[in-house]
C-alpha cells in the first residue's frame, strides 16, 4: 500500500541557529525552508520572539538616525591637519 505524501517535516532550529540567522531573516535572504524553521521555532520559543523583535526595534531606530556625512569644510580641515602633521614630522618637530 502506498503511503500518503503529506507535509515534509520541518527540521528544529535551535535558539543558537536563530541568533546566526535573524538578520537574514529579517532582509528576507532566507530560502522557504529555513523561513519555515525560524518561523515555527519564533511561535513556541518566547525567549527568541522577544529576541528577533529587539533586534527588529533596534534596525528600525538605526534606519530612522541621519545618514553619517561628510561635510567639504570637515575635509579641508582634515586634510590640512593630515598636511600639517606630516610637515611637522619631515621637519623634526
Amino acid at each position: 500500500m502506498a503511503q500518503k505524501e503529506g507535509p515534509a517535516i520541518v527540521p528544529e532550529i535551535t535558539c543558537q541557529e536563530i541568533v546566526q540567522w535573524v538578520s537574514a531573516y529579517l532582509d528576507e535572504h532566507v530560502e522557504d525552508d529555513r523561513k519555515r524553521q525560524i518561523a515555527l521555532h519564533l511561535a513556541i520559543c518566547a525567549g527568541c520572539e522577544t529576541y528577533v523583535k529587539q533586534i527588529t526595534t533596534v534596525r528600525n531606530i538605526v534606519g530612522l538616525l541621519p545618514k553619517a556625512g561628510e561635510e567639504p569644510s570637515d575635509l579641508r580641515r582634515l586634510r590640512h591637519t593630515f598636511v600639517a602633521q606630516a610637515r611637522r614630522s619631515v621637519s623634526g618637530g
